[in-house]
Parts: structure tokens; sequence; C-alpha cells
């Protein structure tokens, strides 16, 4: 098992081969959530690195996209994919929608070629504005880095006043990203290839009779886990 810290800071022949893309694409979204599934593990599983409970309470939404990757050596931006949940009536996690993250220069630590990124909504109007489709972190909506719980005087307490709480992983250093100027974006193409159709984020986030497969239960089982602080990792 991989040990990994956080730390927080202030996106005929054609025939066949057209027949076999989606099945290719809808096996790359299920590593894509089993890979976001074991992300989320690892930091709340380490406690130097684990997002504070309180947090994850009073979450109204959470994104995580592994392996962001930099585009350039020194410079350059970065883009990744990854998938997003958000909070039902009921206080339970809905189904994943996938995402895309398009930034900056993200400053990964010690010359690492790609981070973990995770983003926990706090606001529900944070949750509405990518309803809308997608949003430009520092414009509509603002981002704070987020704190972890082992920096935490008084976990118990409440947080700041803040949207949306950004966190990033490199290198095995975990902590709070400034992702200012980050798009944050819905995957039309990723979402309907995995669901079977056409759908919104709204759709996939509020209608119960949509299908999902097992990683589906996989990701949400670890974040309600966490969220009641009983995760274990095996």
């Amino acid at each position: 098992m991989k040990v990994n810290s956080w730390m927080a800071v202030p996106v005929a022949i054609v025939m066949v081969a057209s027949t076999h893309l989606p099945s290719i694409a809808a096996s790359d979204s299920n590593k894509k959530i089993e890979k976001a599934t074991e992300v989320f593990e690892e930091i709340m599983t380490d406690s130097k690195s684990r997002i504070p409970k309180k947090l994850l309470e009073q979450s109204e939404g959470i994104a995580i996209i592994p392996d962001v990757l930099r585009a350039g050596f020194f410079f350059g931006g970065t883009r990744g994919a990854g998938v997003m949940v958000v909070r039902d009536k009921d206080g339970t996690w809905s189904n994943p929608a996938f995402i895309s993250l398009t930034a900056g220069s993200l400053g990964l630590q010690f010359g690492a070629k790609s981070s973990d990124i995770v983003l926990v909504f706090k606001s529900r109007d944070a949750v509405n504005q990518f309803l809308l489709g997608s949003f430009k972190l520092g414009g509509s909506v603002s981002g704070t880095a987020g704190p972890i719980e082992s920096s935490l005087v008084d976990p118990a307490k409440g947080f700041k006043d803040a949207p949306i709480y950004t966190y990033a992983r490199s290198r095995g250093l975990f902590g709070g990203i400034s992702l200012e100027g980050s798009q944050l974006e819905f995957d039309k193409e990723r979402n309907q290839v995995f669901y079977g159709k056409k759908l919104t984020p709204r759709q996939i986030f509020n209608d119960p009779f949509v299908n999902s497969p097992p990683e589906v239960e996989s990701l949400k089982d670890t974040l309600e886990q966490a969220e009641a602080g009983v995760l274990r990792r095996f």
C-alpha cells in the first residue's frame, strides 16, 4: 500500500472499430470511478491527510479528479478527468457525473507531473452553478484552500463560509491548493457512453431510475463511510 500525505493551500474494419468504441469508453469510465474511489480512500485513511469529517458532513458535493496532468515541464496548463457527486435531499450521495478540469499551472510539488485533485462543495449555490454545465473558479464561484484534520485545533468547530474547498496531492504531499481560474465542465460524451443516453447533470444527480454499475456503489459506500468516520483501508 502506498503512503500519501496531503496539505492544504489558498480541471468491414471501420464498422468493427466503431462498434467497440462505446464499450472501450465505458470500461475506461469504470476505471476512472475505481481510481477516484481509491484516491479518496487513501486520503481519508491517512491521519496526516484526512479531510475533516465535519467538513464532509456539511458538504453538498464532492469532486475527485485523479491524475491531473501538467502539459509542460516547467510551465503550461493542466487537465484531468474525474467524477462529481452531490448530496440528495435525503442526505445520501447521488450517482456520479463525469467532469473535466482545465487549469493553468497548479504548482505541482517537487517536479511532479500529475496531481490528484479533490473539491469539497460546501455551498448548494456552487453545486447549482455546476448544474448549468460548467463554471470557472474565481469567476462566479470562488475556491478556498481546504484544511486537513491534523491541522485543526478544534475539528468540531465550523469552517469559513467558502463555497468550495480545494485540495491537491502530488509526490506524496497533500494540502490545500489554489485553483482560481480553473474551469470545471460536465463531460457530455463520457456521461452519454457510461449511462447509455444523453443526460444533463441534474438528471444524473436527481433521477433515481438511472442505472449504474457496481463501481458506483463502491464510491458511494466509501464516501458514506468517510463521512461517518468509519472508513478503513485493507
